[in-house]
């Protein structure tokens, strides 16, 4: 009677899993997952922003009541100016030839070019919207906030150009000075929180084509894997934001009769800050090397 051979068989070593030519694709997913989705909340955001801000007389009356809740000291006044008045044409050709001139250094071209798109996209939709295409029930239109999108704008492609290792100061430094832009430009009632939550949507679809230029296009692997870190960064950006803002005699205009309205602004203004400057560091962190 023959019998089987009761030698264990020997198996072929096991091997660590490679990814194969197939799986590049795959592994870009992400990007274009977080950039569609970005891209999606952008665009929903605004429409909502515009229908109500602009496009409703009740909205627009509100809208505009939040603004005036808001008053500041002449001091204040100057110091808003004062941040306010860097905000030009040259400033933001310097702060794109830096951001562009980093991640060329380090040898990040598909980086280089999203900056560059986020910033001069971001900012020519902006003056398209207001100028050309978007109708207030109350000429003329301001929406939405150009300083606001210049700042913003700037805030996110430093983000995008930051290096892993100080993206999550980088994150904070950005949100607040988005945060003290925006807040300044309510505050000195120049725009309408409206107008500051409708450039904080156009911003954000920037982003999103920002990301996916610089995640889809880029040969090297993500390090960065704090999104925790980097989530408060961007809060502790705005709260330090509201600090200054109210430091600097940022007051509500009426005394205790605007406080809870003041509060209100202030704190919408700082919450969509935090998540826009939060989710696009978040996003390019886990898919920007």
């Amino acid at each position: 009677m023959t019998t089987a051979s009761m030698t264990p068989v020997r198996r072929e070593q096991e091997r660590p899993w490679q990814p194969g030519p197939g799986s590049a694709a795959h592994s870009r997913m992400p990007v274009w997952v977080h950039a569609i989705v970005m891209a999606a909340a952008a665009i929903i955001g605004l429409v909502v922003v515009v229908r109500y801000a602009i496009h409703s007389v009740r909205g627009f009356g509100f809208d505009d009541r939040m603004m005036h809740s808001l008053g500041t000291t002449p001091d204040a006044w100057s110091r808003i100016l004062d941040v306010l008045g860097l905000v030009t044409d040259a400033g933001v050709a310097l702060a794109l030839a830096a951001c562009v001139v980093v991640a060329v250094l380090q040898r990040r071209w598909a980086v280089a070019v999203a900056a560059g798109v986020l910033i001069a996209g971001a900012n020519i939709t902006t003056q398209v919207l207001k100028y050309q295409v978007l109708q207030s029930v109350s000429p003329p239109n301001t929406l939405p906030s150009g300083h606001t999108t210049v700042g913003l704008s700037l805030a996110l492609a430093a983000v995008v150009v930051a290096s892993h290792r100080w993206r999550p100061l980088v994150t904070a430094g950005a949100a607040t000075l988005a945060a003290f832009i925006g807040a300044g430009t309510v505050s000195a009632h120049w725009h309408r929180p409206g107008d500051v939550l409708a450039a904080g949507m156009v911003c954000l679809g920037w982003a999103a084509v920002a990301l996916a230029i610089a995640g889809g296009l880029q040969r090297r692997t993500p390090r960065g894997r704090h999104p925790g870190l980097l989530a408060v960064s961007s809060l502790v950006g705005v709260v330090l934001a509201g600090l200054a803002v109210v430091a600097i005699g940022v007051r509500p205009s009426f005394g205790i009769h605007d406080l809870p309205l003041a509060i209100v602004t202030l704190g919408l203004l700082g919450a969509m800050f935090a998540v826009v400057v939060g989710w696009v560091s978040v996003a390019v962190d886990r898919t920007v090397a």
